[in-house]
């Protein structure tokens, strides 16, 4: 999936985090105001360390992933966390659960190896979301996503959720600077008056992005945000300085 969102974490302090979401993609212009995005940002940053996937990277340019710890110690700080378990739950809801099987179809324990007696075929015992797959340890396959109990829960963790409107956003005036030689202006639209106007563009139209895309990246349109939490081992995996994309937006 194609990233949406860029998050930073500014601050950690007990249950209470805040951070910036920059937006990179015309597909998602605006920032998810309920409590599910938030959670499902925890539950990003989670897996993304469990498996290591979250690193200086400078060659995403020009927004690269910042961790100001070692993959290792990204590992041990998920695998010590207090809340640790509610984590594969949460990231269940949103996904699905990954079921293991054997070759013949019967359900695996966590370990991928041995058959959970009596045998079973996971259709006979979960509502399947028709994904599948293998990898170095098992075939799986994947239960149904469960947006309700997704909700339920993030109604549970986050007590706020505050955005700011959004920020670095251009004026329509320079919008209508913009020379596009792939795609140059039409006779029906309307530069000239555009040029004169020094309101805010709008984010929904396509060539507010072509204008965003000759932009440093803290330059680039994005919102702060203030979450806290019902306990703060929700966060004992954050840190300030850490920034990733995202292709969350909190919708199951």
């Amino acid at each position: 999936m194609t990233d949406l969102f860029t998050v930073s974490i500014d601050t950690v302090e007990g249950p209470t985090f805040r951070g910036r979401v920059h937006l990179i993609n015309p597909d998602a212009w605006q920032v998810p105001n309920e409590t599910t995005f938030p959670v499902a940002l925890l539950v990003d940053a989670w897996f993304l360390l469990t498996n290591g996937y979250l690193h200086n990277d400078d060659d995403r340019v020009p927004r690269g992933d910042r961790y100001p710890f070692s993959e290792e110690r990204g590992k041990e700080i998920v695998a010590g966390m207090r809340l640790k378990d509610e984590f594969p739950e949460l990231y269940g809801f949103i996904f699905g659960e990954k079921l293991r099987v054997n070759a013949d179809g019967y359900l695996l324990a966590d370990d991928g190896r041995t058959v959970l007696e009596p045998r079973r075929e996971p259709k006979d015992v979960y509502e399947l979301g028709g994904g599948s797959g293998r990898d170095e340890i098992s075939p799986y396959v994947f239960t149904v996503r469960n947006a309700g109990a997704f909700s339920q829960r993030a109604a549970d963790v986050v007590t706020t959720y505050h955005s700011s409107p959004v920020r670095n956003v251009p004026l329509w005036s320079e919008v209508a600077a913009l020379d596009d030689e792939d795609q140059p202006w039409e006779p029906s639209e309307t530069r000239e008056e555009m040029a004169t106007w020094e309101d805010p563009a709008d984010l929904g139209y396509w060539r507010v992005w072509r204008l965003l895309e000759s932009r440093p990246f803290d330059e680039r349109p994005y919102v702060d945000i203030t979450v806290t939490v019902s306990d703060s081992a929700y966060l004992e995996h954050l840190t300030a300085g850490m920034r990733w994309s995202t292709t969350q937006t909190g919708y199951v």
